[in-house]
């Protein structure tokens, strides 16, 4: 069974301002299990990093509690709650280097007063190899590209050799190909040191990349979670598809397909729909089986396959032509081997 380790049970978070208060974070459940990298995305303003702050009581909530590695954190005075937060490393979006300092000087700072010299000394050494930046312990931030400096962040985060890892907005300032480098850091640090990592972001993509969890965060509330597959595969709220449609750039490719003469022309019955389908169901001879089972024929205008947590994802948007009776058993048989079915007219109608 898994074990769990972080756990916020009814968190609520109010601000309260001259003239208003905002409820950053309204009445909030968030189970973390030992080993999950936890994604919990959402826009600006959902909320979602006052949450991540209630773990380690950087922000501590209106009402409320905070669980922590079998530690009730409200419960503990200034002194014992110092030695938790050690077990929980964090990292940000605007790494918060030290410029004066060396690279090695910002990992081993954290250590300072707690080792002896030679024992900070390994461990900076052990951390940088780590990270990838062994070669860099006598540069300065300012001599860093933004993806080293993130990369010295982590150090920085692993040198009190934490059991969590919080990751707020840590990739936001990087490039794409320097944010997918430091998300395969993460993911080689949770499967090496058995990091738990909360990773939270705006980014649905870095949530693809490594999660095996997502929470889905507007306006103070988690409007939905589950594991990345049921989260990509069946979307229930209308945000989390959008998330993910942009995500994978399905929103353009129906555009795209809407322009196309075999779509602006469609005749009833045809229908233009999206297949998604996961797992075993990708192996299926989908056209084929349509043609040959229920005399349905499969214009395929865009697919698109990708793996999730080594799981084949697809999708097909395509324009079925059969009668009406033919169509309504195929949307059955489809249902019946776990592949999702979206009117695609039916969804621009209902705009």
């Amino acid at each position: 069974m898994a074990e769990a380790i972080i756990t916020l049970n009814q968190i609520d978070v109010l601000f309260k301002e001259k003239a208003r208060s905002v409820h950053a974070v309204d009445h909030v459940d968030l189970t973390v299990n030992r080993g999950d990298v936890y994604g919990i995305v959402g826009y600006s303003g959902a909320g979602k990093s006052t949450l991540v702050r209630v773990i380690n009581l950087l922000q501590r909530p209106t009402t409320g509690s905070v669980t922590v590695l079998g530690q009730d954190m409200l419960a503990l005075d200034a002194k014992a709650l110092r030695g938790e937060r050690k077990r929980i490393g964090m990292i940000f979006q605007h790494f918060n280097l030290m410029n004066s300092r060396t690279v090695a000087e910002n990992v081993a700072f954290p250590l300072r007063g707690h080792k002896s010299k030679a024992e900070i000394a390994a461990k900076v050494e052990e951390l940088l190899e780590l990270v990838g930046l062994a070669d860099r312990a006598t540069a300065y931030p300012a001599e860093l590209s933004g993806g080293q400096k993130q990369r010295v962040g982590i150090a920085r985060a692993l040198a009190s050799d934490p059991e969590i890892l919080i990751s707020d907005e840590a990739t936001s300032a990087l490039d794409p190909k320097t944010t997918s480098a430091i998300l395969d850091l993460l993911k080689s640090l949770n499967e090496k040191l058995g990091l738990t990592i909360v990773l939270i972001t705006h980014e649905m993509e870095a949530v693809k990349q490594i999660c095996n969890k997502v929470a889905v965060m507007d306006a103070g509330r988690i409007i939905e979670r589950g594991n990345l597959l049921d989260i990509f595969a069946k979307p229930e709220q209308k945000l989390t598809k959008d998330f993910i449609d942009t995500t994978l750039q399905l929103d353009a490719a129906v555009a795209a397909v809407k322009q196309q003469p075999a779509v602006a022309n469609l005749k009833s019955p045809d229908r233009l729909v999206r297949l998604t389908y996961l797992g075993a169901s990708t192996d299926q001879p989908l056209v084929a089986t349509l043609y040959k089972d229920f005399n349905v024929t499969a214009n395929i205008l865009f697919g698109d396959i990708q793996i999730l947590q080594g799981t084949p994802f697809g999708n097909l948007i395509v324009v079925l032509s059969g009668t009406a009776a033919d169509l309504e058993r195929t949307f059955a048989y489809l249902a019946q081997n776990d592949v999702t079915v979206l009117d695609l007219n039916a969804k621009e109608d209902a705009q």
